[in-house]
């Protein structure tokens, strides 16, 4: 089942003078429920802005986003939409609103207008799934990065969404916070069947999807399995995007002239690669 169906989208903001500039140009997805998705590319490529149309933040100027059959640009189901999908954003201090961690995490639930003893039990469940509960009576801004960024995902799981974008989510974390929110993220995906839809920079995190798909002046130039993606390295070269840090080592031995498989993507795979060279 689709979870999230995109057809000949665009977006376009306002410029100066009354003219517009097109960020995405025409893209047509569908998102499988209970996938997880990677969505790479470089700064302007439109990947934000397209994040941002998967819960109805932006209405596309042309086309049409559907969050499980519900029309994005229709106000009557804009409640549906984000109900069904949460977003998690870059910088986690934007996303803090209480003094109290636990609070903080009932906010969403709250303007929903679920019950007290309700909420009590989702803060408690969304904190456990981030790993988080002996901090429920904490302060939200004494902790780490990586920790802020893992409560940001606890308040989006207490509002019980169906999908979770991650908007450039690790962005601002060091390595072992953002070890921390994938670990979360990819738990979610496993154990709670939750569609997760990581928007990244990071291309050894993009190998974590079941797919990856990369953006390139707001449109869509590949769309596949990570491994068959990386392998079309002469396309992420010619639009200035790198490959997981295994693949560029195995391409720097390929071009010396060493038997290596250039499409390598694990580092496991390329210590065993090169351990096989006679």
């Amino acid at each position: 089942m689709a979870a999230i169906e995109l057809s000949d989208v665009h977006f376009s903001y306002p410029g100066a003078e009354g003219e517009e500039r097109e960020a995405v140009k025409g893209v047509t997805l569908s998102i499988d429920e209970g996938s997880f998705v990677a969505l790479v590319g470089h700064n302007g490529s439109g990947k934000s802005t397209l994040a941002r149309m998967l819960n109805g933040l932006f209405v596309p100027t042309r086309g049409k986003v559907t969050v499980f059959g519900a029309d994005t640009a229709d106000e009557d189901k804009i409640y549906d939409v984000r109900s069904r999908v949460g977003m998690v954003f870059q910088n986690p201090d934007n996303q803090m609103i209480a003094t109290n961690v636990a609070d903080d995490i009932a906010f969403g639930p709250e303007n929903l207008g679920i019950e007290r003893e309700e909420i009590i039990r989702r803060v408690d469940w969304a904190l456990e799934k981030v790993g988080m509960s002996a901090y429920k009576d904490g302060t939200p801004f004494k902790l780490s990065g990586g920790q802020k960024q893992r409560l940001a995902i606890a308040g989006v799981l207490a509002i019980k969404p169906r999908v979770m974008v991650l908007d450039e989510a690790t962005a601002m974390l060091d390595p072992k916070g953002r070890d921390e929110v994938m670990a979360v993220t990819r738990q979610l995906n496993r154990d709670e069947g939750m569609t997760v839809i990581h928007i990244t920079h990071y291309m050894d995190e993009a190998l974590s999807a079941d797919r990856l798909i990369v953006m390139n002046d707001g449109l869509v130039v590949a769309d596949g399995k990570p491994r068959d993606v990386f392998g079309q390295y002469g396309l992420l070269r010619q639009i200035k995007l790198g490959v997981p840090y295994a693949t560029n080592i195995a391409i720097a031995l390929h071009d010396a002239g060493l038997d290596i498989d250039p499409h390598i993507v694990g580092e496991d795979e390329l210590t065993e690669a090169i351990c096989a060279l006679k």
